[in-house]
């Protein structure tokens, strides 16, 4: 049996010298001389007002999905196609709403918004509920109501 200082392998420094070439299958990681992969989400001067909506409907949206609020609570804010999914994938699974022992509910724990353009914006957010976490993704566009206001509406969500 060889001990444990045996078994040790010497580490590998890379040199970034020269320009590096990511191995096949592998996404480069921002070195310098090469350009990123995926392009990073575009942030417009009203991402902090749109980050603070998004945060206070994907909050309303986790106390949905864990029960704790009402499902009709939210049809104001969503398309009626991705309001009746919601209900249909809730009523699936039958939830009985039920509170953390602790006192805290779900809570979301993160938000990243990427505004796809100035009349649509996705959202990626973290829900921890019970000491579990999940992702959720939103789409929210800018739509006009009868009146002629305009109005956020989710026309997209998907859960994990």
């Amino acid at each position: 049996m060889k001990t444990a200082t045996a078994l040790l392998v010497p580490s590998l420094q890379p040199s970034f010298a020269g320009p590096v070439e990511p191995a096949a299958g592998q996404i480069p990681l921002p070195f310098p001389g090469l350009s990123p992969v995926l392009p990073v989400p575009v942030e417009r001067g009203d991402a902090a007002p749109m980050r603070q909506r998004a945060a206070r409907f994907m909050q309303a949206l986790v106390e949905v999905l864990s029960g704790e609020r009402a499902v009709r609570q939210m049809a104001a804010w969503m398309a009626p196609d991705v309001y009746d999914q919601l209900t249909s994938r809730l009523s699936a699974h039958a939830r009985v709403p039920m509170r953390a022992r602790s006192g805290r509910g779900a809570r979301i724990v993160s938000v990243h918004v990427a505004m796809v353009h100035d009349g649509a914006a996705e959202i990626a957010g973290r829900m921890v509920h019970r000491g579990r976490s999940r992702a959720l993704a939103v789409r929210l566009e800018l739509q006009t109501t009868h009146r002629g206001d305009q109005v956020w509406k989710c026309t997209a969500l998907t859960w994990a």
